[in-house]
């Protein structure tokens, strides 16, 4: 108790926090953002109806399949961020270590915010399913990707922009943003390789994608193809950093007005 005391005395007094991470309704709400978002995950999983979709889902692999999108990861990543954050703004010391690290809070938000942008810029190339409001299930489904694709992103770098303390982020340290994404990249394609029946969480994954794309009915080279996702997975790689750099300069902007 006495820790617990000093600890929210020391949030109370010292400059270098944000004011906004001192009160404890803040808190609450960042609590019940990231506990609702690990429930209707869960509730998913738990309520998983597979419907066939010759071009969404032509095969049933499960419930627990849903874990291995990317989408899913990063919002999972953001709710216990959001969770870890409100312990911190409730005082746990070994919270405000996790929550109050920019660099951490910048892969986080790195993550999320390339989830609603992919998503949001496949909904025009016809690259991701439909809303449908027809029925409960269907209902649930269409909400759970308008709350992780376009309610999560916005939500996180709006937060950004407030951030917990004035360290500013060294640039230098932006690249290891690009760990996570390469090796889920290359699991991904590992799996879909091997995997019976074959599963890629998303088709710029498949050798075949970018072969149709540049070479149309040419007869497939499986060799080449791989050789031909190489450049596009490190322009992806390239992207994830520079969407990284972004927030750091957003967050070091930010401290710089403040201070």
């Amino acid at each position: 108790m006495k820790q617990e005391h000093t600890m929210c005395r020391y949030l109370a007094t010292d400059k270098r926090i944000n004011p906004l991470y001192r009160k404890k309704l803040f808190g609450i709400l960042l609590l019940i953002i990231g506990v609702f978002g690990i429930l209707i995950i869960l509730h998913r999983l738990a309520h998983y109806v597979y419907e066939y979709d010759a071009q969404f889902s032509p095969i049933d692999y499960g419930r627990y399949n849903i874990i291995s999108y990317f989408t899913v990861q990063s919002n999972i990543f953001v709710c216990f961020y959001l969770v870890i954050t409100a312990a911190a703004v409730f005082g746990n010391k070994k919270a405000q270590k996790i929550a109050f690290h920019p660099i951490l809070g910048a892969m986080v938000t790195t993550y999320i915010v390339i989830t609603g942008l992919v998503y949001c810029c496949g909904i025009p190339l016809d690259f991701t399913p439909p809303f449908k409001w027809d029925n409960p299930t269907h209902s649930m489904s269409s909400f759970i990707q308008v709350f992780h694709h376009m309610i999560i992103p916005p939500l996180m770098l709006l937060l950004w922009f407030f951030p917990a303390d004035n360290k500013k982020i060294s640039c230098k340290k932006m690249w290891l943003v690009e760990i996570y994404p390469l090796a889920y990249s290359i699991f991904s394609i590992i799996r879909g390789a091997l995997s019976d029946p074959t599963f890629y969480p998303y088709p710029f994954y498949q050798p075949t994608f970018f072969w149709k794309m540049l070479l149309g009915d040419k007869p497939l080279h499986t060799e080449w193809a791989y050789l031909l996702m190489i450049p596009a997975l490190l322009a992806g790689i390239m992207f994830f950093v520079i969407v990284a750099l972004i927030i750091a300069f957003i967050h070091n902007k930010r401290i710089a007005i403040e201070t």
